[in-house]
């Protein structure tokens, strides 16, 4: 016979205060029943500030990564598969090599954004899938293409995964829901504009003797570079480190993500085997 034995062991709360304009973060256990009451007016600032400085970049990164993962597309209608001789499924290969670093990269990258600064490690996978973009402009044959395209997946893939870590390190659960969706829009956002952005470009098609479809690549790889240069001093880090709160709103901040953990508890299942022929 098997028993099934269930316990739960109740973790402490994090209580978090301010010492000297430093952070020291003390192990109380929350009373039940006794939650902590925050200044609504002070929310409501802080809540604005957040909105205003964490969700604009990373939002923008978002759109950005989902318009040179998906450019391809237009990059085909203005002559990619003739001028690389693309024949049967290579075009299709080219698409679907994006995603297997992709899937395989995305928890690796996250370990590592949970090491050294967001705006480091975002800025710098910006910076390489744009030169990663302007190499498909640059590829002569299918081999050249699905290179690019496999490198692109590799420095994409951290974006999304460490773009949300990032968010919801700054916003209570029930806060979360509407910031994800603005952040998710980026990439409808992103397809609504391509074409015509693409469209636009294409008209440099004979510049440098390069054909219109590489023109797609290299100067939205080009701008991709160009922001993730900047993202370095956009992009906010940790709330701990935040340069655009004060000690007071760091302070808030903090206490209401602790609280807002609540009574978290660890389910601890354990298995005993109790049927003794079994040994027998």
């Amino acid at each position: 016979m098997m028993l099934l034995e269930v316990t739960k062991d109740k973790l402490e709360t994090t209580s978090k205060e301010v010492e000297g304009g430093r952070l020291s973060i003390a192990e109380t256990p929350q009373e039940e029943g006794q939650p902590v009451l925050f200044d609504p007016v002070a929310e409501k600032k802080l809540l604005r500030k957040c909105d205003l400085y964490v969700l604009p970049p990373i939002t923008f990164i978002f759109f950005l990564a989902f318009l040179d993962r998906t450019n391809i597309g237009n990059a085909k209608i203005q002559g990619l598969t003739e001028d690389l001789n693309l024949t049967g499924h290579d075009y299709n290969i080219a698409l679907f090599i994006f995603f297997v670093p992709y899937i395989l990269f995305e928890i690796p990258s996250n370990i590592i954004i949970k090491r050294i600064a967001p705006s480091t490690w975002l800025s710098l996978v910006m910076v390489l899938w744009g030169i990663a973009t302007v190499g498909q402009g640059l590829v002569n044959n299918v081999q050249g293409l699905i290179a690019t395209r496999f490198l692109l997946g590799i420095f994409e893939a951290g974006v999304f995964p460490g773009c949300a870590y990032l968010i919801s390190m700054y916003y209570k659960r029930y806060e979360l829901q509407w910031r994800l969706s603005i952040f998710f829009c980026a990439a409808i956002l992103a397809g609504a504009v391509s074409g015509l952005l693409a469209y636009g470009i294409a008209n440099l098609g004979g510049v440098g003797g390069y054909g219109a479809w590489r023109w797609i690549f290299i100067l939205e790889g080009l701008f991709t570079v160009l922001v993730g240069v900047i993202s370095k001093w956009w992009i906010t880090d940790w709330p701990e480190t935040a340069k655009f709160l004060s000690d007071d709103e760091r302070s808030l901040l903090l206490s209401r993500l602790a609280q807002d953990t609540g009574e978290a508890k660890s389910w601890v299942i354990s298995v005993h085997i109790r049927f003794p022929p079994l040994f027998c």
